[in-house]
């Protein structure tokens, strides 16, 4: 268990640091608050509870390149057994910050308006691109307990990926968004790992929704976000990938956050890997890593 932010970039496959200022690579790493700020000084035990290096997260997740991965929690990015590990149903640490994002409203609930962040944890690094890409990516795969119950409720839990300067078409920086636009939360489209008592993995009705559960709940054995956890099936996304376009030799600075809203239970949960460099340019998308 590291508390070094330059460990969890290494985490996530960030291993070339920047010597001088005309090399590429990790140029600066810290913890923040979601909305930047400093970290509560008299909460830090809390605070870094909220992030940890893991080798796996059940028995189905692995790594994705590497040794391991970061993961960030508004509870405690720990597995069941591990020490530290409060269940995810609800783990408050006391403290709130700004938003990372306008509103935190999500286009598929467009009438409801999700509460003040609780509880959140973020890296920002600070990044120079190399002399010979167009892009970047990263993988991540995002967990929530608020998935049956509060579907389009104030009550919500977040994955944003910041970057500054944003993307041209993309004046908020959030880059992590499903094809409807949606923030990466318990609204997002993309949460096809989960089930229901009735008919597992099939349709299941949330919020009176109805998710196909597609990828079935076995990714979330062993996380404490199953029904082995005691509470039921909550619900996760599966390995995603992020792609978004970057100028050559250019300096930007990426934020990886979780927390909830509205209040400090229902915790969430972001596993973050696999960062890599590419030569071709490319549009902001969000994708699933091929099984």
């Amino acid at each position: 268990r590291s508390l070094s932010p330059w460990d969890a970039a290494r985490a996530l496959d960030l291993c070339h640091i920047a010597q001088s200022p005309k090399d590429w690579g990790l140029v600066d790493a810290r913890w923040a608050l979601p909305d930047g700020d400093l970290p509560p000084a008299d909460l830090l035990v809390e605070y870094h509870l909220g992030h940890g290096l893991l080798d796996g997260f059940g028995p189905q997740v692995k790594v994705q390149r590497g040794e391991r991965m970061l993961a960030l929690s508004s509870g405690t990015a720990r597995r069941p057994g591990d020490p530290n590990h409060h269940t995810s149903e609800g783990f408050r640490k006391g403290y709130t910050s700004g938003s990372p994002i306008s509103g935190g409203t999500s286009p598929s609930c467009p009438d409801v308006v999700t509460g003040e962040p609780r509880d959140g944890v973020a890296l920002e690094v600070v990044l120079r691109a190399p002399a010979n890409v167009g892009s970047f990516s990263f993988d991540f795969d995002f967990y929530t307990h608020e998935w049956p119950t509060y579907i389009c409720s104030p009550s919500n839990v977040y994955f944003v990926a910041l970057m500054m300067p944003p993307p041209a078409n993309l004046p908020g920086g959030n880059i992590s968004l499903d094809a409807a636009g949606n923030p990466i939360s318990v609204n997002t489209a993309f949460l096809d790992v989960c089930g229901c008592a009735a008919n597992p993995p099939n349709v299941c009705m949330a919020g009176g929704k109805p998710f196909e559960c597609v990828l079935g709940n076995g990714e979330l054995v062993g996380t404490g976000y199953g029904a082995d956890s005691g509470t039921g099936d909550h619900a996760a996304t599966s390995w995603l990938t992020t792609t978004a376009p970057v100028e050559a030799g250019s300096e930007i600075k990426l934020r990886f956050t979780t927390y909830d809203s509205d209040d400090g239970d229902h915790d969430s949960l972001t596993l973050v890997d696999n960062f890599r460099w590419h030569a071709s340019p490319t549009d902001v998308r969000t994708t699933r890593v091929p099984k």
